[in-house]
């Protein structure tokens, strides 16, 4: 009897030790894949990254586009991870990336595409000179 309850606490505390291993290997990797995972705007980025996948679909497909202007905006005024980074540079970067997604979204079909790429390379432009860890993201929005 007593080798069995030796054998039944050894298998619950081994038990024990391999979830909680498992629950910090999942919070080491989440921290690794969104670094900046509560700050507004890196919250907000990422469903920007969505909605341009969404655009893309329909640019390709030659679909009407839905209007993400004003979800966007908040690009402006959302808090960034790190406050320094709302820069004077910043909000025209931002301005600029909101004039060219309302290029895009008042296109012709025949600009459309053109357009479309603009919007990205708006994007890219910004995340060379503030976040460069999406850049590989970003760089599959574009057009082939």
């Amino acid at each position: 009897m007593m080798p069995r309850i030796s054998s039944l606490v050894l298998t619950l505390f081994l038990i024990c030790i391999f979830s909680c291993q498992k629950k910090e290997e999942t919070n080491a990797t989440k921290a690794v894949l969104y670094p900046n995972q509560d700050a507004p705007l890196a919250l907000l980025m990422r469903e920007m990254f969505l909605d341009m996948e969404e655009i893309k679909l329909s640019v390709e497909n030659k679909e009407a586009l839905k209007s993400y202007l004003e979800k966007h905006k908040d690009i402006l005024s959302a808090i960034p991870t790190n406050p320094k980074v709302k820069t004077e540079q910043f909000q025209l970067m931002g301005n600029a990336y909101l004039e060219s997604l309302t290029t895009l979204e008042n296109s012709s079909e025949d600009l459309l595409i053109d357009n479309y790429q603009a919007v990205v390379n708006t994007c890219l432009g910004c995340h060379q000179q503030y976040c460069p860890g999406p850049i590989q993201k970003i760089n599959k929005l574009i057009k082939e």
